[in-house]
């Protein structure tokens, strides 16, 4: 089985010898960076599968590391976690990332909540690269899409979704599964979020395009139409 390589950016020493000792089994390979810029430089250089970023760094704030390489990969899974005492939610997901986690000193949580999001992002369907519909391409070995010439920028969840949407194409899916796709599992509140990403998803697929993908269907949910 390949291994996952991960980039762990953790400021303070004690963190980052329990990240290290957490991923070193065998679905994990792992770079550390004990600073903000040392973490930059790595990502800069190499190729990783997830990124997992401190909030508190020495150097540079955490949020900004992610908001660096979100800006430089809009797709790559990106979890930040924090052990401090203040709850940086709010700010973690303004930085764009897939995940946020509180650290105590039980590290099983964040182990499986990295997993699960890797399983979200690497589960193999079928050994196909590409999946088309009409003039649209989606590469899943580079996360690129491309509508007739264009590239289509898309952030991870948008990956997904539209991924999720090209895999049930001419089918309503509810948004109960759009949830759990993007999420993991069901979550009620997270539903209100899923206008947004769809009209992000439109915007940016049917830009200067009179041919459009993404229905509504009124009480059901949406469905891509081929």
């Amino acid at each position: 089985m390949t291994k996952i390589k991960l980039l762990l950016i953790a400021g303070e020493k004690i963190i980052a010898d329990k990240l290290c000792k957490l991923f070193g089994g065998a679905k994990y390979t792992a770079d550390l960076a004990l600073n903000g810029t040392m973490g930059k430089s790595l990502f800069e250089k190499a190729s990783y599968d997830l990124v997992l970023v401190d909030f508190d760094l020495p150097d540079i704030s955490g949020c900004e590391v992610c908001q660096y390489i979100r800006g430089n990969d809009a797709n790559i899974p990106l979890f930040m976690l924090s052990t401090g005492k203040e709850n940086h939610t709010f700010e973690a997901f303004r930085a764009d990332v897939d995940d946020y986690l509180e650290l105590t000193g039980d590290c099983r949580e964040l182990l499986i909540r990295v997993e699960a999001l890797a399983k979200r992002f690497f589960r193999p369907v079928l050994k196909e690269s590409k999946i088309v519909a009409r003039d649209i391409t989606m590469d899943l070995d580079s996360k690129e899409v491309i509508r007739g010439d264009s590239p289509i920028p898309l952030s991870a969840r948008e990956f997904l979704l539209f991924q999720y949407l090209l895999r049930n194409k001419n089918r309503i899916v509810s948004r109960d599964e759009i949830v759990c796709t993007l999420w993991g599992q069901p979550n009620d509140s997270k539903g209100d979020r899923i206008p947004a990403f769809m009209h992000s998803l439109r915007t940016k697929l049917d830009k200067d395009k009179c041919q459009k993908y993404i229905y509504t269907v009124r009480g059901k949910g949406y469905m891509l139409a081929d």
